[in-house]
């Protein structure tokens, strides 16, 4: 009886909530029977359930003591829904997320939508793709649609290189049904100010505006865009809290991920190399910059590298997790993979074809040919259980980013840098909005009013009270209620950021099953996997 009353219980469920879809259906859908509708419902909102037990089978298959690898199994039994939990968290915020997208990147009319368009970057793949996802941030903040000038891109054909790519959509889907057009040129009008650009008002901004590198503003614009410290929204900030070491590169590896979806040519070609270099997990990536790299920070050699990939083993080692030292290496100076394999005997390194690596000189790094191979290494990267960069890297950044995105729960921090710690180009506090903080050590209450603060505790609505001693204000998560704290105790994580546009009446609409409907507009592999790094002992 309880069985059947679950049932229809659920089937209830989804007839509740085609109802309200019909309320919001796009026009596209409507006239959907309310069986295709159900059909599809389910189909969006069923788990794709990971292959964690089997992966991690082989993962602890070269333990040598037998009852630990008894317990081993039992653990990772033990938290297999555990895992299914965090899946769905993941996916349902995620989904959300790329619904929103989706709609501001296909509005009904393509020649009458508010559009951003994200002016050229001269730089590398990774310092453009930042540049880009700052572009579709602020196109989020102001309720607009984001187009590429990709006429002077460097990658394409002629520009830096006669072999570069003939079009944005020679490696990539597109990220709108709208193009950027000669009209949209004609008309666009460069960002000067915040009052005047940034409302989401469409009789008090210029249909059409123009964003110009977070670089050139800051240094020749007495003010920036309102978003340009790049927080993302607090409601969707304190959903991913829960179960992602870093919001702001889950946060930015979404967007990202979203603009470089590989079109099926090239995920093919991913695909095919992930089998011909035998990459499988765990493994750690490994990615060397080095070439120019010199001009702008410090160098490290393959031994200060392998120190770090070293201590990431052997405290799995210390937890009794023993697996095979593997790791998939990707560097500007193939020659060191030949050092490294020849010092480090007691690892296996994963690499591509040492002639693909050509991203030594501007000649062959703007090539087609090159992207292509680029692109692969970063998807690769960021599949890994646990990255060792430099965060002074674009590339460095973009991989631990799109890894966020990857792992559906990331309890630990999931990388080693060898010099600076992983930031985002152009966040800045807002001297006028409150902030989010996060204690950094456990800080007994020392005042009247204060707060015991735990290692890790979440502090929203912060605002400095006392400059003279560093006093703040804030909301405990934990706690739940308001107290003093001092500066000392704590670190900086974003502005809370609450006026963003309120996008409900789309999350009401479940525009999500539109994605099943369009591929184009979906990305790949999203919270699919758990690394290793975080098994508990």
């Amino acid at each position: 009886i309880s069985a059947i009353l679950i049932y229809y219980g659920i089937e209830w469920g989804y007839s509740k909530a085609i109802q309200i879809t019909n309320k919001f259906q796009p026009p596209e859908i409507r006239g959907y029977s309310n069986q295709a509708l159900t059909t599809t419902l389910k189909s969006k909102f069923t788990t794709k359930t990971s292959s964690n037990l089997t992966q991690h089978s082989k993962l602890i298959s070269n333990t040598t003591s037998q009852s630990i690898l008894h317990q081993k199994l039992s653990n990772i039994k033990a938290n297999t829904s555990i895992n299914s939990y965090w899946h769905k968290k993941c996916m349902n915020i995620t989904q959300v997320v790329l619904n929103r997208i989706h709609y501001l990147q296909n509005p009904r009319d393509c020649s009458t939508a508010r559009k951003v368009v994200c002016d050229y970057s001269p730089a590398g793949m990774g310092s453009t793709v930042h540049h880009w996802v700052y572009c579709l941030i602020y196109a989020y903040y102001t309720n607009r649609t984001m187009v590429i000038d990709a006429t002077r891109w460097l990658y394409l054909k002629n520009i830096r290189s006669r072999e570069g790519v003939k079009d944005f959509h020679d490696l990539f889907k597109p990220i709108s049904k709208c193009k950027y057009t000669n009209h949209d040129k004609k008309i666009a009008v460069p960002w000067s100010d915040p009052q005047s650009m940034d409302s989401t008002d469409a009789d008090k901004t210029p249909q059409v505006i123009r964003l110009i590198r977070a670089g050139v503003l800051f240094r020749d614009k007495p003010a920036v865009p309102t978003i340009c410290h790049y927080a993302m929204p607090t409601e969707i900030f304190y959903n991913v809290i829960k179960f992602k070491y870093k919001p702001m590169a889950w946060w930015t590896g979404l967007l990202a991920r979203y603009i470089i979806r590989p079109n099926d040519y090239l995920q093919k070609f991913i695909n095919q190399s992930r089998k011909q270099f035998k990459y499988d997990s765990p493994i750690v990536g490994l990615h060397i910059r080095r070439t120019d790299k010199h001009l702008e920070n410090k160098l490290f050699n393959i031994d200060q590298y392998m120190a770090k990939v070293k201590l990431f083993f052997d405290d799995l080692y210390k937890r009794k997790i023993n697996i095979k030292r593997r790791v998939f290496i990707t560097t500007d100076e193939p020659w060191l993979i030949t050092q490294l394999k020849s010092k480090y005997t007691d690892y296996q390194f994963i690499h591509p074809p040492l002639q693909q690596l050509t991203a030594g000189t501007y000649t062959t790094r703007y090539s087609a040919i090159h992207l292509k191979h680029f692109l692969r290494d970063l998807f690769l990267l960021a599949e890994s259980d646990y990255l060792v960069v430099t965060m002074s890297s674009n590339v460095g950044r973009l991989a631990y980013e799109l890894h966020e995105v990857i792992y559906s729960r990331t309890q630990s921090q999931h990388f080693t840098s060898l010099d600076i710690d992983y930031n985002i180009f152009g966040q800045t506090q807002n001297r006028s909005s409150l902030w989010i903080m996060q204690a950094k050590q456990d800080c007994h209450r020392k005042i009247s009013n204060g707060l015991d603060l735990i290692k890790g505790d979440i502090l929203g609505s912060c605002v400095l009270l006392d400059k003279k001693n560093a006093i703040f204000r804030g909301y405990s998560q934990r706690l739940q209620k308001s107290g003093l704290f001092s500066k000392s105790c704590v670190t900086y994580i974003q502005d809370e950021e609450k006026t963003y546009p309120d996008y409900s009446d789309i999350d009401k609409a479940l525009h999500l099953y539109n994605l099943h409907q369009h591929p184009n507009y979906d990305i790949q592999n999203p919270c699919t996997k758990s690394s290793v790094n975080d098994i508990q002992s």
